[in-house]
């Protein structure tokens, strides 16, 4: 019983302490972008910003393409598994995953709000998680090539003419052993592992039997694909390598935009080795400071000024923000015209039992 009061105890510390702790790693984000913003001077920022004024719009041009090639990517992903969603709304689902991901602590929390979004759509789980997993080993895997390609970018651009290709080649091999390990791993039956170690904590039987079927379910429907749709998958990839370096014109067309005559390899370099940078999001929601503050270093590698390079971090974080308010303002106008649909039917008739049809149950209860 003493044992058992202080493991309570010891959960309501750590739950108080998570929050905590979360909360004091965006302050720090913050008071880094701050202090960021003073050093490299506040008013020619703010110069820069207002000068951008009407050309603006502009900087929302690549990540919106971008976006638009990450849907067409997991749509991809989703056909594999002989899974079809409207385009507009995948897109909008999309949005609203990597809204979550930005604001989550550890920087996943997207990927498991998409399968409840899937679910709420009237498909199963197993083939529903099982498309976002894959989706999203194609889009690490296709990051790692954009770091590949940023480094021996930067490689050339300092005369390392014969280090270059070496490392292209190394860095290569790297990759694809990478991507073939996720992919074996998955084969492997991951989901199964981890269900019957969460069976262990689980007083309740039929509910552990019942994780265990799912999550063979998922395995199975996971491995299938790797292993007869191979094609479509190495689809879905090409459209998220495309998203990839609609990211990196997103430098190249803001710097441009600033007045800097950047090369398209010096854009490439910058998107490229700021990826790592960015997963800096596990410790600090949304990488916010670090991102900005890594940003503005890479920006000095190549001879741009720090007040510009911050201006262009600063817009990217605003297209950021945007596209995140978008995101997170779809889910509850999702619920919203649900729920009006489910009044309108209850008025005709019955409303059909929830997962028979596509409309499906508010995404709150999915």
């Amino acid at each position: 019983m003493r044992r058992a009061t202080l493991t309570e105890a010891e959960q309501g510390t750590r739950e108080v302490a998570r929050p905590l702790r979360y909360g004091l790693a965006a302050l720090a984000g913050t008071l880094l972008l701050a202090w960021l913003v003073h050093v490299d001077g506040a008013e020619e920022v703010g110069q820069r910003l207002i000068g951008l004024g009407p050309v603006l719009p502009l900087a929302l041009a690549p990540y919106t393409l971008s976006s638009l090639f990450d849907a067409l990517g997991w749509r991809a992903a989703l056909r594999a598994f002989d899974l079809e969603v409207p385009f507009v709304r995948l897109w909008l689902v999309r949005l609203a995953g990597e809204a979550v991901n930005s604001i989550a602590p550890t920087g996943v929390g997207g990927e498991p709000l998409k399968v409840l979004l899937l679910r709420a759509d009237g498909m199963r789980g197993a083939p529903a998680a099982a498309a976002v997993v894959a989706s999203r080993t194609a889009v690490t895997v296709t990051q790692s090539l954009l770091v590949v390609f940023g480094i021996v970018a930067l490689l050339g651009r300092l005369g390392r003419l014969v280090a270059a290709p070496i490392a292209l080649v190394g860095l290569l091999a790297l990759t694809g052993l990478f991507g073939l390990v996720l992919v074996r791993v998955q084969q492997g039956g991951f989901a199964q592992v981890l269900a019957r170690g969460l069976a262990r904590l689980l007083p309740s039987t039929p509910t552990a039997a019942r994780i265990e079927r799912r999550a063979t379910d998922f395995d199975a429907r996971l491995a299938t694909a790797y292993e007869t749709r191979r094609p479509t998958l190495l689809v879905a990839a090409a459209w998220h390598m495309l998203g990839w370096l609609a990211s990196a014109a997103e430098v190249w067309v803001l710097l441009r935009l600033l007045g800097v005559p950047i090369s398209a390899t010096d854009a490439l370099i910058v998107e490229g080795l700021a990826q790592p940078i960015r997963a800096t999001c596990i410790l600090i929601p949304g990488a916010l400071g670090t991102q900005e503050g890594g940003g503005v270093a890479l920006c000095q590698m190549l001879g741009i000024p720090p007040g510009i390079g911050l201006t262009l971090w600063i817009v990217r974080r605003a297209r950021e923000v945007v596209f995140d308010a978008i995101g997170l303002l779809y889910l509850p106008a999702r619920n919203l015209s649900r729920m009006l649909a489910g009044r309108a039917r209850s008025g005709t008739g019955p409303a059909p039992a929830a997962g028979t049809t596509g409309t499906g149950p508010p995404v709150s209860r999915g």
